[in-house]
């Protein structure tokens, strides 16, 4: 894919972390940050308020409030539309959202919808990632309503991975290898003599419709088989529910495995394209099935949350007996309404009135 005609965007705080690390990696990559919150971009070494940064005017976050962003996005629609107008020579639009929050999980889908209206001709993917399933009943509720969202315009996006929070122990740690497999991934291109993958080609790849996903292989492991289920294993996206796909980009490390051997071990329905390089061991999915399993983990979770919270039986207060002498001292101590009345009767009987006019 050529980087210079590339449009990564994030949606939110979480997604533009993934967006700055990613611009970090290779400045010819076009990126773009829109929030709701001027502090979430702050910290962000390649978003410059006066470039590539689109802030809601008047707002201060969206409190994980899905409903609010979708009013955010709505009415600034004319103004993020006039922004992607500039890039009209743009073919991939890379909108990254986390699902559980409010700001990008509320405007992933307007937003997607603005991007076909104002650049039809480019292609749309989605990077979206999902809660580990330690988060609150929130997160798990906003990302099963973002899931949806995304699902209902899918006939509007071209290639859609899911990353998965719980493969890794920090935020940070997932971060870094979604930009890492990412970058690999959209650079995938090599020529070899026994074969060439050009920026054609790994477009096809990366945008083909359907579910991605990027695997990387381990040098010195016994046989490619063990290799492919490792990496499957340590991947931070979510998996397929099986492995057929449409399209199947493999550059290994020269005189490291054969590819050949990779090739077997998926369906391919359309086309496979092999090249060599010195560095990395990199397959890449394009058009595969959309995952189920994960979010099916999202709703379960959120259903025993729902249970445990529908059992709960919150105490409030609780007397504690000290003295079983005492009994009558606390009886008198608590009035009865008459009582209560007449007290307050008491206190405000007498006093002036004021009026204002």
């Amino acid at each position: 894919m050529e980087k210079g005609k590339m449009l990564l965007v994030s949606l939110g705080q979480g997604a533009g972390n993934i967006v700055d690390g990613l611009l970090s990696r290779n400045s010819r990559y076009n990126g773009l940050f829109i929030n709701s919150s001027l502090f979430d971009i702050k910290p962000l070494k390649n978003a410059d308020i006066t470039k590539n940064v689109y802030l809601y005017p008047g707002t201060d976050g969206s409190g994980r409030d899905r409903t609010k962003s979708k009013e955010m996005i709505k009415d600034n629609a004319n103004a993020i539309g006039t922004l992607l107008s500039k890039y009209p020579l743009i073919e991939a639009v890379v909108v990254f959202t986390t699902m559980a929050g409010g700001t990008g999980s509320g405007a992933v889908k307007t937003f997607v919808q603005i991007v076909k209206k104002v650049l039809p001709n480019s292609k749309v993917n989605v990077v979206a990632i999902l809660p580990s399933l330690k988060e609150d009943e929130l997160a798990f509720k906003n990302t099963i309503e973002c899931w949806n969202d995304i699902n209902n315009i899918m006939d509007l996006i071209n290639d859609v991975k899911f990353v998965d929070n719980n493969k890794r122990n920090t935020y940070k740690e997932i971060n870094n290898e979604v930009i890492e497999s990412l970058d690999l991934a959209y650079n995938i291109i090599g020529i070899h003599a026994y074969g060439t993958i050009d920026n054609k080609d790994s477009f096809r790849i990366n945008t083909a419709d359907g579910s991605g996903l990027v695997l990387k292989l381990y040098d010195g492991l016994k046989d490619v088989k063990t290799a492919v289920d490792l990496a499957i294993k340590n991947s931070v996206f979510v998996q397929p529910d099986i492995y057929d796909c449409d399209y199947l980009g493999i550059n290994l490390k020269i005189d490291g495995y054969d590819p050949y051997e990779v090739t077997k071990l998926f369906e391919v329905y359309r086309s496979t394209y092999i090249t060599y390089n010195n560095k990395n061991n990199i397959v890449v999915l394009g058009g595969c099935e959309t995952p189920t399993e994960s979010i099916n983990l999202i709703k379960m979770a959120l259903e025993d949350k729902n249970k445990r919270k529908l059992s709960r039986n919150k105490k409030r207060s609780v007397i504690i007996d000290l003295d079983t002498d005492n009994k009558e001292k606390e009886e008198l101590d608590v009035l009865n309404n008459n009582e209560l009345n007449n007290l307050l009767e008491d206190n405000y009987r007498g006093r002036p009135q004021i009026c204002v006019k």
